[in-house]
């Protein structure tokens, strides 16, 4: 029997994190990553499905930088190697939530077993996102310090370096392509992406110094491979907005928007299978609806 391996990338609000995989425990495994500098006790206290493991290795990640990247390569690395029957890795925030029954949910991806649930555009036809990649963007840390005083010297650092819009070399033999950070691919699409990395160093040196690679890394390795015809794959570009491209998410237009209880008759009426974003502090009344009208 085929499992879904949810991939959680978590860094905050380990009660909303709590419900969140009690929801979507159904033939599933969960591998997930608490960001280092997030207290994992936090997490690991919590009742939790059996299934569930947490990454021992884990990446401080920093918002638009190939930290993120390195946090979900590690996740797939977790998933694959416990050579466990998956119909899918689905890559998921601890700030979403299901809004469909975690048995309709297993089931739309099980009944396609080669498909791969990701979609993009291509990042040449927009000035906005080329400049992605085709400008050196310095959103990692150069130092590893709790210092102050160092973390500002290092922040003043970097926002020169943006400032500078130095040229990034892209490889004019890849199509750079873009879209939302959230999808799901089958095993053999996964391990494909990971032999990629391993052997093309130079891909990952280049996307180092690009700008949020979380949404063109996978894209782009995926667009330009095999399995672009398995995907929902290349989108017509007509306006920008990562949230027209999300693969199975209702995602606001306004990314920052924690959803709560005023936003249920749009939820109610979706056909996506999750929403982001939720939290404890906002959405508890939101999550409570969604259990009795929805879930139940």
């Amino acid at each position: 029997m085929k499992q879904i391996a949810y991939l959680v990338l978590a860094h905050a609000d380990p009660a909303h994190f709590e419900k969140l995989v009690n929801a979507i425990d159904y033939k599933a495994r969960f591998f997930v990553h608490v960001d280092a500098k997030t207290n994992i006790l936090d997490f690991k206290k919590l009742s939790l499905p059996k299934s569930l493991t947490f990454l021992e290795e884990r990446v401080s990640v920093a918002w638009g930088s190939i930290s993120m990247v390195d946090a979900t390569l590690k996740l797939i690395e977790s998933a694959l190697k416990t050579q466990e029957e998956f119909s899918h890795l689905v890559l998921i925030s601890g700030s979403d939530y299901p809004i469909k029954k975690s048995s309709f949910i297993y089931q739309t991806f099980v009944d396609n077993p080669e498909h791969q649930f990701i979609k993009y555009i291509d990042m040449r036809q927009s000035s906005h996102y080329s400049k992605h990649v085709n400008q050196k963007w310095y959103k990692t840390p150069l130092f590893k310090t709790n210092n102050k005083t160092l973390k500002l010297i290092d922040k003043s650092i970097r926002e020169i370096g943006n400032r500078l819009r130095l040229k990034n070399h892209w490889n004019k033999s890849i199509i750079p392509y873009f879209g939302s950070q959230w999808w799901a691919l089958t095993p053999a699409c996964a391990k494909y992406i990971l032999n990629f990395v391993k052997n093309n160093p130079d891909f990952y040196a280049f996307n180092r110094y690009t700008f949020s690679p979380d949404e063109h890394f996978f894209h782009t390795i995926v667009g330009n491979s095999p399995y672009n015809k398995m995907s929902d794959g290349v989108q017509e570009f007509r306006q920008r907005g990562t949230w027209r491209l999300a693969n199975f998410h209702i995602i606001h237009t306004l990314l920052s928007k924690w959803y709560s209880i005023q936003d249920l008759d749009e939820i109610i009426s979706s056909n996506r299978l999750f929403v982001r974003k939720l939290n404890s502090l906002v959405s508890n009344e939101l999550v409570k609806s969604i259990n009795e009208k929805i879930l139940k």
